[in-house]
């Protein structure tokens, strides 16, 4: 039997970007494809969109770390499932979150909540204590409420104080939990959340009906996990995760 081609893709920083991340030629020729409430929009250039046609949107699954609300401010058509929340949440093509994997999200966070709703307070204590000025929150899911935390520096901290800031934050966790670092964008997310779980959940899923070739796209180290779970991956030049890899080329 011939496999079927799934796409497991990244959003941000893959498929589009924000304009201060384009050359200025580049923005000119960009098309805005998802909405943000700071104005910071997400543009995507010819080349990403003929990626995204070559893909075929059809066959496409995005895994992003936007929550349910940021990921429907995406101007773009899946037909199939899409991975939101760092994978705290499935949903189908028409938005609704998937009940199974609901219900055990849901009781992998119950041993965590206390850490997690305490970490915006915690943040801007922390944050003060260094001079940052910082936006944060918890990235809330239907029926889970909040599922991870967010940190950004405002305008005029720089976003080297997020290094710092996230060291401080990890020393009151488990070791469990991770921190990911990305440019103005500080995530710290509980045990047992992630693209990567969310990914193999899907996968599974899919290889009930037959076997799958699946293609991994995404910018980030955090990626990489969910990248792995497929049989071949793609990184764009210059990215966080192509930097890292090639580090380690003589």
């Amino acid at each position: 039997m011939t496999p079927r081609i799934a796409i497991f893709t990244d959003l941000d920083d893959t498929l589009f970007q924000t304009a201060r991340k384009l050359p200025p030629e580049a923005v000119a020729t960009a098309v805005k494809v998802a909405h943000a409430t700071n104005d910071s929009h997400g543009l995507m250039t010819p080349g990403q969109a003929a990626l995204l046609a070559w893909l075929d949107p059809s066959r496409t699954i995005p895994v992003t770390a936007r929550g349910s609300e940021a990921f429907s401010r995406v101007a773009l058509t899946f037909r199939g499932p899409a991975i939101v929340a760092n994978g705290a949440a499935i949903l189908d093509a028409a938005g609704t979150p998937d009940r199974e994997w609901q219900a055990h999200v849901r009781s992998t966070l119950a041993a965590h909540r206390p850490d997690l709703d305490a970490l915006p307070a915690r943040a801007q204590a922390a944050a003060a204590g260094i001079g940052a000025e910082i936006r944060t929150w918890l990235v809330e899911e239907p029926g889970c409420g909040g599922v991870y935390a967010v940190v950004k520096a405002e305008p005029g901290t720089p976003e080297d104080a997020l290094a710092p800031l996230a060291a401080r934050l990890r020393d009151g966790l488990p070791e469990t939990w991770r921190t990911h670092l990305n440019g103005n964008n500080l995530a710290l997310i509980p045990p047992g959340i992630s693209k990567a779980a969310a990914t193999g959940f899907v996968l599974a899923r899919l290889r009930q009906s037959g076997p799958v070739l699946a293609v991994g796209l995404g910018d980030s180290r955090s990626d990489l996990a969910f990248m792995r779970l497929c049989d071949l991956w793609m990184t764009p030049t210059g990215s966080q995760l192509d930097r890292a890899v090639t580090a380690t080329i003589p």
